[in-house]
């Protein structure tokens, strides 16, 4: 899952899909072409079809116990919407998506993905009400998931930006800045990037070098949803600057 911050004044949080889709459409990994293979099959069939194959042959059960994650994970997330993490429903539905992505860690510790979606978890878990002692363990956990997943590939773009993101909702504001930094540093082009530095641009009202982050996020994802919202985020920023001064008293 990769977590997209979001500032006050602006209406959309993003949180995109948990599976690794495929660029362009066409596949460009084995798990990629593994789950256009198993996208052909549906309801109780898929489900039926995973579970054989999570109990089979790596890697091939790796990939299958991290897209019945993905499912439970996905469920989790529409039950959050109403009832928020706290709800009883999400929770469980969180246990259960944890249960397979730790599987398929187990099943391969360089498989990144399901690391990174249990750093996700925890990430959740730590909006659930709680004292701040188990706010603060629960960003530990999450930081631990994302820091296993840089230490199999430094320049995992989700690992590292989701890592960033939760240091900025600690307000640790320069660290969260090096994350995304960094990020660049592997990929110029990485609109998660360029989204998430935006977003501490404009909330700290430096708003011509936000428009210039988002305006390079939506460049480089022009059909997707980082570029929906930062084009959204581009109006509504627009919009903030053109707003008439009101008179002095007034």
């Amino acid at each position: 899952m990769r977590r997209v911050l979001a500032l006050s004044f602006i209406v959309v949080v993003l949180t995109a899909g948990l599976m690794s889709g495929c660029k362009d459409g066409v596949p460009q990994s084995d798990l990629e072409m593994f789950i256009v293979r198993t996208a052909e099959f549906e309801g109780q069939a898929l489900q039926d079809t995973l579970r054989q194959i999570a109990a089979g042959e790596p890697p091939y059960n790796g990939y299958a116990n991290f897209i019945l994650g993905n499912g439970f994970y996905n469920s989790a997330s529409d039950s959050a919407r109403y009832g928020g993490w706290s709800n009883q429903g999400a929770q469980a539905l969180l246990d259960s998506a944890e249960v397979y992505f730790s599987l398929a860690v187990a099943q391969d510790s360089t498989f990144i993905e399901p690391m990174v979606n249990l750093g996700s978890i925890w990430d959740d878990r730590a909006e659930t009400i709680g004292n701040r002692q188990q706010y603060d363990e629960r960003l530990a956990e999450a930081k631990k998931f994302y820091n296993m997943a840089l230490a199999v590939d430094p320049g995992d773009e989700k690992a590292r930006c989701n890592l960033g993101s939760l240091y900025l909702r600690q307000r640790r504001t320069s660290e969260a800045l090096a994350e995304f930094e960094k990020t660049l540093e592997y990929n110029p082009e990485s609109s998660l990037a360029h989204y998430n530095i935006a977003i501490m641009f404009a909330e700290a009202k430096i708003y011509r070098e936000a428009l210039a982050e988002w305006e390079l996020a939506s460049k480089y994802d022009p059909d997707g949803d980082i570029g929906d919202r930062s084009r959204e985020n581009i109006k509504i920023v627009h919009d903030l600057m053109n707003a008439p001064t009101p008179p002095i008293g007034k």
